[in-house]
């Protein structure tokens, strides 16, 4: 029951870190919609909502991504005030 009440204040976001990049991918709207809804898609930290699981989320967002930068790309999920 708490958890319920937790999941309809808050929902799960999967946060997407470019810190370590040389350079931020350009992702076409198409493929970030594809992945979820987005809250940040620019800059150098992005967050999304995604029904995915984040290992799934991870594997389809690396196939849009230059493959020099796949391993500097970090992935983290916490969890953000539900917009409605």
């Amino acid at each position: 029951m708490l958890k319920d009440f937790i999941k309809s204040l808050y929902e799960k976001v999967y946060i997407i870190n470019f810190e370590q990049c040389s350079h931020i991918p350009s992702l076409t709207k198409e493929q970030l919609a594809s992945l979820g809804k987005w809250y940040v898609s620019t800059g150098k930290e992005w967050l999304c909502h995604s029904d995915y699981e984040l290992e799934e989320f991870q594997k389809l967002f690396l196939n849009f991504v230059d493959t020099d930068e796949t391993d500097n790309i970090s992935f983290d999920s916490d969890f953000m005030p539900f917009q409605h």
